[in-house]
């Protein structure tokens, strides 16, 4: 549990760094946060697949393919609230936040069934 934590907290600051070096380049927020989540999705697959879940053998299409569409209800809560909490006068980070927060949750019940945990030598 705690390196999924590590891992989502990987995972936020390159969110957070992303969104905020492309509204800082004049880009709209809501585009910001789409392209940020694609680039963090990639990202937690690697780290996810090599540190918290510990998957044997090499990655695959079809594994990335499965852990894209475990993420899907993740990422449509993420972005519904972060939309939400924009539109109630919410900051940016703060919004970010409550989205990632949320989805975290239902991430963390999905992705332990795509990879398969290699047990540890004793």
């Amino acid at each position: 549990m705690m390196r999924f934590i590590i891992v989502g907290g990987l995972g936020f600051g390159l969110d957070a760094a992303l969104v905020f070096g492309l509204l800082h380049l004049g880009f709209n927020v809501y585009v910001c946060r789409v392209v940020s989540l694609c680039a963090v999705l990639g990202f937690t697959y690697l780290l996810n697949r090599m540190a918290t879940f510990v998957a044997a053998g090499p990655p695959s299409w079809r594994e990335f393919l499965a852990y894209v569409v475990a993420s899907l209800l993740a990422l449509g809560v993420n972005y519904g609230v972060f939309v939400g909490a924009l539109w109630l006068h919410a900051p940016v980070l703060l919004a970010m936040m409550a989205g990632t927060g949320l989805a975290a949750v239902l991430n963390f019940l999905s992705y332990g069934r795509i990879f398969k945990a290699a047990k540890p030598h004793l």
